[in-house]
């Protein structure tokens, strides 16, 4: 694997430029102009996840030379980095609807994939993480590489972008920005100061699982409202709301959806509850090793039942977990502050035909690899996205996707033009259909057989290393092992449930630190639970979290 501060950039002129400072103004809330002297190049980035994180530290292995005066600035409207792995404020209620939670992390959550394959490039977890972390490693690990990797003076934390505007034409122009400033106290209140500023560039990487797609029923509001009496009042609610198995406890539940949030929600509530349904899609399975009895999908509702579309019923229902998923929604980009996404979940216009940038809530469109707005509103290289790819690992992914912004931001020549990016768009969309998928609903969940996580990743360095900007190093991007662990992921959760269960945690991770040696340790997992297997059969997978 190349080192990022290898890269290989044409090289752009660039002046360093002074700047004024707003003088101290804490406690007031005021709109601040931009400062009189710009930088040779601003960039601001939206979200201090992974993808960020990505985008920031590659933006800053950029020779010297090339990005000599730019202004580069991450903002985030949370107290930490780490994006949905940052858990809710410690000491706060959880907030009711419609009033969204910051995260959507409950203390049980751990990881569904070995961390080694899901670590950024040559930064690995800490000696002695557990291979399938608790929420708690996958934060300290994203702080830890801001932190080592000196990001930290670029993030500007408790700052809320609210609204950013393209101003000018399809070929230059800037952005607009307003940023509010949070009190740390009180970041739900009235901002400590509002500002407006200037950028060249702007990179979205804000994440996808912050709005809840809650689906629609007839009848909904007549069977909450008539709870039996006796029983605990009806209720539903999406999975960004759920916490802990414990307040389900001998009631009945549906949990709907069979994704991460359901698979998790089935198999802890499961435990706890007096009976658990699982409300799935035709042709999914139920979560394996879950106490759950599988029903259809729900058709509608009664005052006093949950009907499903194969004509049965249930009355005894008392809560509903909609493990639904999220919406791709981007406020500070969309009406009413800004003109840049319209949102129109039933658009008839596709890549070719849109006047600008939409999201369908599944879907945003168009857009070349999943990273450069192909809107004719805006230049390709004004408006980036890191991090839209879903079932990716995403550290590895966010990487890959900002080689391809960097070098794009320092020469937007390394892009092909408009028109071969759009058609290389309708290509892949075109595939999708071939293969029985339809583009606008999948979206950028990478499904297809056609387009893997790893391919995916892989095609992207590539393309780099074809246009000259990156040495042709005769190696993929993604390493075999990173491959085989994710493609073994199963196989490894049963491996490390069955080393927790014998105590030999400590024993399995001794002396592993390095890449090698936890991609060694993923190959000796594999091969001792595979021959556990042989012997004596698969066992019922019974994890609360990783399988």
């Amino acid at each position: 694997m190349f080192r990022l501060a290898r890269l290989v950039l044409f090289l752009l002129p660039a002046a360093v430029w002074g700047r004024d400072f707003l003088g101290d103004t804490s406690g007031q809330t005021i709109l601040s102009p931009n400062a009189p002297a710009r930088a040779s190049k601003s960039i601001a980035i939206v979200g201090a996840g992974s993808g960020g994180l990505a985008i920031l530290k590659t933006l800053l292995d950029l020779p010297p030379e090339v990005r000599q005066g730019w202004e580069i600035v991450l903002y985030d409207q949370r107290r930490d980095v780490g994006g949905l792995w940052l858990p809710d404020p410690p000491g706060l209620p959880l907030p009711q609807p419609p009033v969204l939670p910051e995260s959507p992390v409950y203390p049980l959550l751990h990881t569904n994939t070995p961390h080694p394959t899901m670590t950024y490039i040559n930064f690995t977890y800490p000696p002695f993480t557990p291979l399938f972390p608790s929420h708690e490693y996958v934060q300290k690990y994203h702080a830890d590489y801001a932190a080592h990797y000196g990001l930290l003076p670029h993030i500007r934390l408790l700052h809320h972008v609210k609204a950013a505007d393209w101003v000018g034409e399809a070929e230059s122009g800037h952005w607009e920005v307003e940023v509010h400033e949070l009190d740390a106290d009180a970041p739900r209140g009235k901002p400590v100061r509002v500002e407006k500023r200037s950028f060249d560039h702007l990179v979205v990487a804000n994440g996808h699982n912050h709005y809840p797609h809650i689906p629609q029923w007839n009848g909904t509001d007549g069977w909450l409202e008539n709870t039996p009496e006796g029983k605990p009042k009806r209720e539903i609610l999406h999975s960004i709301y759920y916490r802990r198995p414990e307040k389900y406890a001998n009631l009945s539940v549906i949990i709907v959806g069979a994704g991460a949030s359901g698979r998790d929600a089935s198999l802890q509530v499961g435990k706890v509850a007096r009976v658990t349904y699982q409300s799935l899609t035709p042709g999914t399975d139920p979560t394996p090793g879950a106490n759950v009895i599988p029903k259809p999908r729900i058709s509608h509702f009664t005052d006093s039942s949950v009907v499903f579309e194969d004509g049965t019923s249930l009355s005894d229902v008392d809560a509903i977990i909609l493990g639904t998923g999220y919406e791709f929604r981007i406020p500070f980009l969309s009406p009413p502050h800004s003109s840049i996404l319209a949102v129109d979940p039933s658009t008839s216009y596709n890549s070719t035909t849109a006047p600008t940038l939409i999201t369908n809530l599944r879907y945003v469109f168009p857009l070349y690899r999943h990273i450069f707005s192909l809107s004719p509103r805006l230049p390709p290289t004004a408006l980036a996205f890191v991090g839209l790819p879903v079932l990716v690992a995403n550290c590895p992914s966010d990487i890959a996707q900002s080689l391809l912004v960097a070098h794009a931001l320092a020469n937007a020549s390394v892009l092909p033009p408009r028109a071969e990016m759009l058609a290389d768009l309708v290509r892949r969309e075109a595939r999708l259909r071939a293969e029985g998928l339809d583009p606008y609903y999948v979206g950028h969940r990478l499904v297809s057989p056609s387009e893997t996580d790893h391919d995916y990743q892989d095609d992207v360095v590539e393309y780099l290393k074809r246009v000259g900007a990156l040495p042709q190093d005769g190696r993929k991007f993604v390493e075999e092992w990173r491959r085989l662990g994710r493609e073994q992921s199963r196989l490894l959760g049963r491996a490390w449930e069955r080393v927790v269960r014998l105590g030999q945690e400590r024993a399995w991770l001794e002396g592993v630190e390095t890449e090698d040696e936890w991609a060694d340790l993923l190959v000796r997992l594999a091969d001792w639970q595979r021959a556990y297997e042989e012997q004596h059969g698969e066992p019922l997978e019974e994890s609360i979290s990783y399988l």
